[in-house]
């Protein structure tokens, strides 16, 4: 961990993109301004650990509330695999029409 000492006014530069600016010290409390580029997430941490938490919680109740086997799938049949999305014509029904052979 590195330790520094600044006064209210100076900067601490972290990497290219990150700086960190005391803004003013009141007691034992500190103001930092923080500028980053907007994609950089920035938390205070205890922030950050009830997030963590909250996902690592519902992540956790997820896998608990899903099925052994996917729906449709009984006892010795296999998973029907995934759907694309399409299908074609006579795999829609039995009133669909056959594909043409050339």
């Amino acid at each position: 961990m590195l330790i520094l000492t600044r006064r209210p006014g100076e900067r601490v530069v972290i990497g290219d993109e990150i700086l960190v600016t005391v803004m003013g010290v009141s007691g034992h409390t500190v103001r930092l301004g923080i500028e980053a580029p907007g994609g950089r997430s920035i938390y205070r941490e205890e922030i950050w650990l009830a997030v963590k938490e909250e996902n690592r919680a519902a992540a956790a109740a997820a896998a608990a509330a899903l099925p052994s086997t996917p729906p449709g799938a009984g006892a010795g049949e296999a998973p029907a695999a995934p759907s694309t999305g399409t299908q074609h014509p006579a795999a829609e029904g039995p009133d669909a029409r056959a594909p043409d052979s050339a």
